[in-house]
C-alpha cells in the first residue's frame, strides 16, 4: 500500500510544480544576480557550486538569520522584548512584540523578501543543475542541499505567514510575477515535504562523520535534513492547532490528509510517528551528543561541536562584511565600553560604543530561568534544596555556596566584585553562562541581557564571530520527547525521559523529572498537563533567544492564551511600579490582547501593492 502511496507521492508532487509554473512565474521585488541568471554562466559544476554557496549566504541575510529570526522566535513571543532607548527609531521591533505590526513594517519586509531571494537562489541550483549537468555526482550534491535550503526557507515562511506564494523556476524580473498567487498552507507544506524527502531519499547528502564521510563546514547533511523534517512534522497544523485557532484558516487540520500521509515513513501513520522515525535516525546514527559545558557551547572557539547539526556561519574581520551582529543587537540599549575586564574576564568590544538593546530577557522568562536553581530561593538568600539536594541550572549560575554564621545555612556566592548585591539579585548569577546582568562599570547596571553571543570584535560592531544555531543536537532531543509525548497521549515513560529531556536537564545541573512519584513534586510528571508544560517550559530555558518560542507555543495550540497571560502580567506589574524608569517604560500605560488571526504576520503592503492578486491576512492593519 505504502509503495503505491509513494507513487501518488510523485503524481501529486508533480501536478503542484505544473499548476505553480503555469500561474505563478515569481514575484519577488529583488533582482537575482547576474552571476546566478545570466545565460552564459553556468559553463561547468562549479558554476552551480558557486550559485550553492550563494544560497547559503542567503542565511545571512537581515530578512534571515542574521536580524530577523530572533523578532519573529523570541521578541513576538513573552521571553523577550527590545529595550532600546530611542523608541520611535525601533518601532518595527516593538510593533512586533505587542502585535500591532503594521503591514508596512520593515522587519517583516526583509523576512519575506529575503527568504524568497533564497528561494530563487535554491531554484537556479536545482533547475540549472539538473538541465546542464544532471549526470554529475558533484552537481548531484549540490541540488540536494539546494533542496533542504528551500524547504527551510519555505518552512520560515509558512509558520509566519500561513499559505504563500510557491515559486519553482528562476524569475528574470520582477514584471513578470504580477499573477502569483499564494498557495494553501497545505499546498506548502507539501512543498516542503517533497524537497526533504526528495534530497534525504536520493542519497546525495553527506552522510556525516558516522558513515566515515565528512560533511564540509557550513553544509547541511542527511542528519541535518532529517532533523528539520521532524521539526517540520511536528510543526503542520492538527487538531490541537485547529482547536486552539478556530478562526485561522492556515492552522486547520492538514495532518490526516492523504496528500500529506503520503509521505510518512512506511512504518508510520501519524505526524508524530513519522517525526519520531526521523529524530530517532538523528539520534542513533548522526554522530551527535551533548557538549558537555552548555556556557562553553556558545563560544565562537567552539563551533561546529560535537551538539552542532546546522549553523549559519559568520566570521569576524572580513572585509566582506562576514561578521555577525549580536554581539551588538543582544547587549543593553545602555550599554557603553570600557578596556578593563570584570573579574569574569569580561571586556566589551573597544569600539562597540552602545548595544542596540534588541533582545532582551523579560522578568517572565528571568523568573522562569531561576526555576530550578537551588541559588534562586524565591529571591531569599537561603539556598534552596529539592529532596534535600543542591541542583545549579549552570545556564543560569555558576552554583557555589558558603556556610551561613549559623552553621547550618548556605548561602550563595557573588564572585563578580564589580557587580553590587541588592536585595532582589543579592548575588552575581551570570559567569559568562547564558543569561548575565550588564556589569558595574559599563552605564547599564542591573539590566539582564542575553550571554550567547559574546564573540566581540576588535573591528567594528555587528561584526562579531558567533555563529547562530539552526539546529542543534538538545533541540531534537526535545523534539523527540515532544513527539512521544503525543504518540502515548501525554505519558512517557522513565526510559523515554531519561533519554530525551533528562539527558539536557543533567547537562544543565538540575534535577531530572520522574515518570512517577509524589504529585506534589514539580519534577515529578504523572499527568499529561504536566508533561507538556515540562517540555515546553524546557525547549523555552535551553533554546531562548535562538528564534524558537513564538513558533512553539503555536504549534502548542497555547499562543493566544499564553500571550494574553503575558500582557496581562507585564501590564499589572508596571502600573503598580510608580520608579521614574517605569513611569518612562513605554508599555505602562498599554494593556495589549490578542485574537488567533494574531498567530500569522501581515503580508507586507510592498508585496501587495506590486501584486494585487496577493490576498491578506484577516486582521492585518
Amino acid at each position: 500500500m505504502k509503495k503505491n502511496m509513494k507513487n501518488l507521492k510523485n503524481i501529486f508532487t508533480m501536478a503542484l510544480v505544473t499548476t505553480c509554473m503555469s500561474a505563478c512565474t515569481g514575484f519577488l521585488d529583488i533582482e537575482p544576480e547576474t552571476t546566478l541568471t545570466g545565460k552564459n554562466f553556468y559553463k561547468s559544476p562549479d558554476d552551480i557550486r558557486s550559485a550553492l554557496y550563494s544560497t547559503y549566504s542567503s542565511l545571512r541575510d537581515n530578512g534571515l538569520y542574521s536580524a530577523s529570526i530572533y523578532l519573529f522566535g523570541d521578541v513576538r513571543s513573552d521571553v523577550a522584548f527590545p529595550n532600546q532607548t530611542n523608541y520611535y527609531a525601533n518601532t518595527f521591533r516593538h510593533e512586533i512584540e505587542k502585535f500591532t505590526i503594521s503591514a508596512n513594517n520593515s522587519g517583516n519586509q526583509n523576512y519575506w523578501a529575503h527568504h524568497y531571494k533564497g528561494i530563487i537562489r535554491a531554484n537556479t541550483v536545482i533547475e540549472k543543475g539538473k538541465e546542464l549537468f544532471g549526470n554529475d555526482e558533484a552537481v548531484q550534491k549540490y541540488i540536494a542541499e539546494a533542496e533542504v535550503l528551500r524547504a527551510l526557507f519555505y518552512f520560515n515562511l509558512v509558520r509566519a505567514y500561513g499559505g504563500v506564494p510557491i515559486i519553482m523556476d528562476i524569475p528574470q524580473e520582477y514584471t513578470d510575477s504580477r499573477g502569483h498567487l499564494r498557495a494553501s498552507t497545505e499546498e506548502v507544506y507539501i512543498r516542503i515535504l517533497t524537497d526533504l524527502t526528495t534530497a534525504i531519499e536520493s542519497n546525495n547528502l553527506y552522510r556525516s562523520t558516522n558513515s566515515g564521510e565528512k560533511t564540509p563546514t557550513g553544509r547541511v547533511n542527511k542528519y541535518a535534513a532529517e532533523a528539520l523534517l521532524g521539526k517540520v512534522l511536528l510543526s503542520m497544523p492538527n487538531d490541537i492547532t485547529e482547536a486552539a485557532y478556530p478562526n485561522v484558516e492556515a492552522w486547520k487540520d492538514i495532518s490526516a490528509n492523504p496528500n500529506i500521509t503520503v509521505f510518512y515513513p512506511e512504518t508510520t501513520t501519524t505526524q508524530y510517528e513519522a517525526a519520531k522515525y526521523y529524530l530517532e535516525d538523528v539520534i542513533n546514527n548522526g554522530g551527535y551528543e551533548l557538549y558537555p559545558n552548555f556556557s562553553e557551547l556558545f563560544k565562537p572557539t567552539n563551533k561546529h561541536s560535537s551538539e552542532s547539526i546546522w549553523e549559519v556561519e559568520y566570521k569576524t574581520g572580513q572585509a566582506e562584511g562576514l561578521g555577525s551582529p549580536f554581539y551588538t543587537l543582544f547587549s543593553p540599549a545602555s550599554y557603553a565600553p570600557r578596556n578593563k575586564a570584570n573579574s569574569n574576564g569580561y571586556i566589551p568590544s573597544p569600539i562597540s560604543n552602545q548595544g542596540n538593546g534588541a533582545c532582551a530577557p523579560t522578568g517572565y522568562f528571568m523568573d522562569m530561568a531561576k526555576k530550578w536553581d537551588s541559588m534562586y530561593p524565591d529571591y531569599q538568600y537561603e539556598v534552596r534544596k529539592f529532596d534535600d539536594v543542591i541542583y545549579t541550572d549552570t545556564r543560569i549560575s555558576n552554583g557555589n555556596i558558603k556556610l551561613d554564621t549559623d552553621g547550618v545555612s548556605y548561602l550563595p556566592v557573588n564572585e563578580n566584585k564589580d557587580y553590587t548585591q541588592n536585595v532582589a539579585y543579592p548575588y552575581d548569577p551570570y559567569t559568562g553562562t547564558s543569561f548575565r546582568t550588564s556589569v558595574k562599570g559599563f552605564s547599564a547596571d542591573d539590566q539582564w541581557m542575553c550571554g550567547k553571543y559574546m564573540g566581540s570584535s576588535e573591528y567594528k560592531v555587528n561584526d562579531s564571530d558567533d555563529n547562530w544555531y539552526i539546529l542543534r543536537f538538545a533541540d531534537v532531543l526535545l523534539l523527540l520527547a515532544e513527539a512521544e509525548a503525543h504518540i502515548s497521549d501525554g505519558v512517557l515513560s522513565q526510559s523515554v525521559l531519561n533519554n530525551t529531556i533528562n539527558l539536557v536537564r543533567e547537562r544543565a545541573g538540575i534535577v531530572p523529572y520522574l515518570a512517577s512519584g509524589d504529585s506534589n513534586k514539580e519534577w515529578v510528571l504523572d499527568t499529561p498537563e504536566k508533561v507538556y508544560q515540562a517540555i515546553y517550559d524546557e525547549r523555552t530555558l535551553e533554546l531562548a533567544f535562538e528564534g524558537h518560542r513564538w513558533f512553539d507555543l503555536v504549534r502548542s495550540g497555547k499562543a493566544v492564551e499564553v500571550m494574553n497571560q503575558h500582557f496581562t502580567n507585564f501590564y499589572n506589574a508596571y502600573t503598580s511600579n510608580s520608579s521614574p524608569n517605569v513611569n518612562n517604560y513605554y508599555m505602562k500605560s498599554e494593556k495589549f490582547e490578542i485574537d488567533q488571526y494574531c498567530t500569522l504576520f501581515p503580508i507586507p503592503s510592498q508585496e501587495i501593492r506590486s501584486n494585487p492578486k496577493l490576498t491578506q491576512n484577516y486582521g492585518a492593519r
